[in-house]
């Protein structure tokens, strides 16, 4: 019985090397052929992890400053819906803003709950504004804080969660509208 199991192991053993030899056989004929040709098992071009950061534009500025049509047609679509004033851009109002989503949603929001735009882009943005009234009230450290808690320190009353979710929803469509 023991010497059964031997010559059997021994057989797949052999039959489990002699596949190898094989399909390198064909691999050698595989790469004399151009049309299998194919990619290593690993390609950087393939698997470059770079590709996951996302390399656009580094602020609201810059991205309005990219694309000139955008700007005017989401300036004049926000001036037209009373968000925007007449005698204001919307590349002056975004200077400091990260997303330009961020910027359009802070509008939105300062106009419906009625809070000074200034004391909200210091609060979401971290940098003070030239024209900031002492009443308003600035981010801690002068780190940037997100939009729903800008507007909780500026407005407790409001349910600051749902005014920011839509607030961002509508900037979102908003400039979706105007790239189109």
């Amino acid at each position: 019985m023991r010497r059964y199991s031997v010559v059997l192991s021994s057989v797949a053993l052999c039959l489990f090397l002699g596949s190898f030899s094989g399909s390198a056989q064909d691999a050698k004929d595989a790469k004399d052929s151009p049309a299998a040709q194919s990619l290593p098992w690993y390609n950087p071009k393939k698997y470059n992890p770079l590709k996951l950061f996302k390399r656009g534009p580094q602020s609201a500025n810059d991205q309005l400053a990219s694309d000139g049509d955008l700007e005017a047609k989401l300036t004049r679509q926000l001036q037209v819906q009373g968000i925007l004033p007449k005698d204001k851009f919307l590349q002056d109002a975004c200077s400091t803003f990260k997303e330009l989503a961020d910027c359009v949603a802070s509008l939105r929001v300062s106009r419906s709950l009625q809070i000074d735009f200034s004391c909200l882009k210091w609060d979401v943005t971290g940098v003070k504004p030239k024209p900031v009234a002492d009443s308003c009230a600035g981010p801690a450290g002068g780190k940037p804080m997100g939009l729903y808690r800008a507007i909780d320190l500026l407005k407790s009353d409001s349910d600051s969660k749902t005014e920011a979710k839509n607030a961002l929803r509508r900037a979102r469509q908003d400039i979706k509208d105007a790239s189109e």
